[in-house]
């Protein structure tokens, strides 16, 4: 993470490159053969953005994040468990090559690319009789470990951002490695739609 961030201000260094924050909530599923729901989940962002070429019409667009991801189990009716869920937490690097689209007043982007994200430490939560044991999710490749480690997937953003550095954000992440773990078959894949508003710290001429 340290040395990611790093880069990223070296880089920033080049001309006409910004570095930005930003922080949001992500809303995040797992892929399971039984589904859970959607679990909303903090994010937080440090943004870069650098021009390809003279018209600023494309840039490379990396973005570090800490995500919350994980789901909300489906509770049986008449179980005694009043609530189940897993609470993920990534170091995730998304590297978006965005088309953007701007005039006097700002404008919008999109793009896609592909993200690596990295295990932090996680947990499974249970919720009986209001009260909560917490289990500590491990992550390996052996049937011992709960979920395999580092995940990677495919990125995709859109959003506006003004000539005065603000921007909202909207990107979905569909994890494509398979973290299932255990023995036989199984599929377990991350995914979540994340909503961040943020600024450019600095935001050179805007255009």
């Amino acid at each position: 993470m340290l040395a990611a961030s790093l880069f990223c201000f070296q880089i920033a260094g080049v001309s006409q490159s910004r570095v930005g924050i930003s922080a949001g909530v992500a809303f995040a599923n797992m892929k399971d053969k039984v589904e859970g729901t959607s679990r909303p989940g903090i994010m937080t962002s440090m943004i870069l953005d650098v021009p390809l070429g003279k018209k600023k019409n494309f840039s490379f667009h990396p973005t570090l994040s800490y995500v919350q991801k994980g789901q909300s189990d489906n509770i049986l009716p008449g179980s005694p468990v009043d609530k189940q869920y897993t609470a993920l937490r990534y170091a995730e690097l998304a590297t978006d090559f965005i088309f953007n689209k701007l005039g006097p007043k700002g404008g919008f982007f999109i793009g896609a690319g592909p993200s690596v994200s990295f295990n932090l430490p996680s947990k499974s939560v249970t919720v009986i009789a209001k009260t909560k044991t917490s289990t500590i999710v491990t992550f390996g490749k052996t049937p011992a470990q709960n979920l395999r480690g580092v995940d990677y997937g495919a990125d995709f953003t859109a959003g506006w951002r003004t000539t005065g550095g603000f921007i909202l954000s909207f990107n979905y992440n569909k994890g494509l490695r398979n973290l299932y773990s255990g023995l036989g078959t199984g599929e377990i894949k991350n995914s979540y739609f994340g909503v961040q508003l943020g600024m450019f710290l600095n935001n050179g001429d805007g255009k």
